[in-house]
């Protein structure tokens, strides 16, 4: 035991020289020497992530640091894609899912470990790289119904290489018992927001140096994953609270009650009235659903006594129209981008007083160089580019 324990430390101390990201991500488990498995493994027991592995099998099938630092990789790939937190996929054939988790994560792996499964296992399956485990389990699939109906009437198979292959297929040095079962939702839920948290950790720990040495498909792992520990806003409640606290007072004269003062009629009144600008990034790159939603928003504040005001907008404004409840069936302009335009028209004439603008727009475009006359709420659907060019207010994405 003393002696797994010691060549596990010296790989993840290998892949913290090399590969700094994979070590930190793989530092915060507990490791766990038994030889209740083969191989190697990681997932989650008793709400804790942990990397197990079979004493005979790190140190005696393993025979280099450099096959065992390949093979704590793979388990830190596993968690990285979520095989381990996700299990596999409802009904599906356990092994099939374990061979299509272990092509995906096989192929960040150089050199892999020794009998790892690769995509060069099924050379006439065409199995084409960097695909998601449910492609390749379907592949696997008919492959394998391919081979049981061809057994069974005689026939050919229509990639014999590969049918052999998998049949062979027997045990291999990754170990998937740990993994979460696919029932268990509020499971994968909990395992998921571990392996988030340590990829954050990893993060922190490694630096741009470690994540910038990823793959491109990996850093988008990391971006997805960091995006999910993200606060999640009420945008809408964002929204709401933005209209009503631009909201303006104006008195009025009424003849439904008398004066206080005098008794008399008319009577005053105090008048609360919001007058907002709704712009809206018609470049083509804001999804339909992303404007359903917006307007869906305005059509609620119009109902509260808010005048609302559509701007829609590409490179220049297109259109511009009050909102009086009726949805608009399309949307003009879908061309380039540009912010602008829309603050140069709420600025145009000085007469006109508005109380708030919202914008709802991706963010793929320059910084605008013209200050709104008004509070500035910018609305970006789900993958909208956020960052410092979002000048002169606050940004909030629509959540689903």
């Amino acid at each position: 035991m003393s002696d797994a324990q010691r060549e596990l430390s010296r790989a993840i101390t290998r892949l913290l020289l090399d590969e700094p990201f994979f070590a930190h991500l793989l530092g915060g488990l507990v490791r766990r020497v038994s030889d209740e498995r083969h191989g190697a493994g990681v997932g989650v027991r008793d709400g804790r992530l942990e990397l197990r592995v079979n004493p005979r099998f790190f140190c005696d099938e393993l025979r280099t640091a450099g096959e065992r630092a390949a093979v704590v990789k793979h388990e830190a790939l596993h968690l990285l894609f979520g095989h381990a937190v996700r299990g596999r996929r409802r009904g599906a054939d356990p092994k099939l899912w374990d061979v299509a988790t272990d092509l995906v994560v096989n192929q960040y792996v150089s050199p892999p470990p020794p009998g790892a499964i690769t995509l060069r296992a099924f050379p006439d399956l065409g199995l084409q790289p960097h695909r998601s485990a449910d492609h390749y389990y379907a592949a696997l699939e008919r492959l394998a119904e391919d081979s049981d109906a061809g057994d069974g009437a005689g026939g050919a198979v229509a990639a014999p290489r590969s049918a052999k292959a998998l049949a062979a297929l027997d045990r291999w040095h990754s170990d998937h018992e740990g993994w979460a079962s696919p029932a268990a939702g509020a499971v994968e839920r909990a395992g998921r927001a571990l392996a988030d948290a340590r990829i954050a950790e990893a993060v922190a720990r490694s630096g741009d140096r470690g994540v910038g040495a990823l793959p491109g498909p990996l850093r988008r792992l990391v971006a997805a994953s960091l995006e999910r520990r993200r606060p999640r806003v009420d945008w809408r409640r964002v929204v709401r609270l933005f209209a009503t606290s631009s909201n303006r007072t104006r008195i009025g004269s009424t003849l439904r009650r008398p004066s206080r003062r005098y008794g008399t009629f008319p009577g005053l009144r105090v008048e609360r009235r919001v007058r907002l600008a709704a712009a809206v990034d018609t470049s083509g790159s804001v999804s339909t659903e992303a404007l359903q939603s917006l307007f869906a928003e305005v059509h609620g504040l119009w109902r509260r006594g808010v005048e609302v005001h559509v701007f829609e907008c590409d490179a220049a404004v297109q259109r511009r129209y009050e909102y009086r409840g009726q949805l608009p069936d399309r949307v003009a302009g879908r061309g380039g981008t540009a912010f602008d335009p829309v603050f140069r028209a709420l600025r145009a004439d000085r007469l006109e007083r508005w109380d708030g603008c919202l914008y709802l727009t991706d963010g793929r475009a320059d910084a605008p160089t013209v200050k709104p006359p008004c509070p500035l709420l910018w609305v970006l659907p789900a993958g909208g580019q956020r960052g410092p060019h979002l000048r002169f207010g606050r940004a909030v994405t629509i959540a689903k």
